[in-house]
């Protein structure tokens, strides 16, 4: 499938991959390096050489060596780098987050809710790709699920979704969350990017391609 994405240059990534998700193959294919973070790249390898460290679809759930190591990457985003975390299902993974957050079984489960923006000035939404209302069409099966719960007024949260569902209406929060951490930054992403990537929906993918990019401003 032929889209229109852009993806700031020479980028690498580092995954640590979960359960199983296709974004590694995503990004590869927009054109970044990505390498696999095993045991021993968590503790002992040098992740000041990433540009972006992606956290898999439950990873914390499902790695030891990621909860024995979690210092390590927020270290790194201490130092500069950008830490991008995906959702969790256990009710306890928040303790890795760096500051208080709360899981929730919060979720959105209409592809087209509707979607508002928090943060406009946020570089998530605008480089490499402008992020506008096209950007949220065409979604499938729902919009995210097992979003958190800031305890802390360093987290900031990016957009907020309206649910339709009678059962679970109103404007939910916790599914974009942004916090800068000493020099660099943590993103945690309850959106299905995972799904919809496997699907070849246009606008994770750009979503996707500026989280990555993140790390790579102009002028940085």
């Amino acid at each position: 499938k032929v889209m229109d994405v852009r993806l700031a240059p020479s980028l690498t990534i580092g995954y640590v991959m979960g359960t199983g998700d296709e974004i590694p193959g995503a990004l590869r294919g927009l054109g970044a390096s990505v390498q696999m973070l095993d045991a021993d790249e968590l503790a002992w390898g040098d992740l000041t050489r990433y540009d972006a460290i992606f956290i898999g679809v439950r990873a914390y759930d499902s790695r030891d060596d990621l909860r024995a190591n979690n210092k390590r990457v927020l270290d790194y985003a201490s130092a500069g780098g950008t830490v991008i975390v995906q959702y969790n299902r256990g009710n306890t993974w928040t303790q890795y987050a760096p500051f208080p957050a709360r899981f929730s079984n919060t979720r959105v489960t209409d592809e087209n809710g509707q979607v508002q923006v928090l943060a406009s000035d946020d570089p998530v939404f605008h480089y490499p790709n402008e992020i506008g209302e096209a950007a949220w069409r065409n979604w499938v099966q729902e919009r995210g699920t097992y979003f958190i719960v800031p305890d802390d007024q360093r987290y900031m949260d990016l957009i907020q979704i309206h649910e339709p569902f009678e059962h679970n209406v109103g404007w939910k929060k916790g599914a974009l969350v942004s916090a800068n951490v000493g020099k660099g930054r943590w993103i945690f992403v309850g959106l299905g990017l995972w799904r919809q990537v496997a699907a070849g929906t246009d606008g994770a993918f750009q979503l996707l391609a500026n989280l990555a990019s993140r790390g790579k401003l102009p002028g940085k």
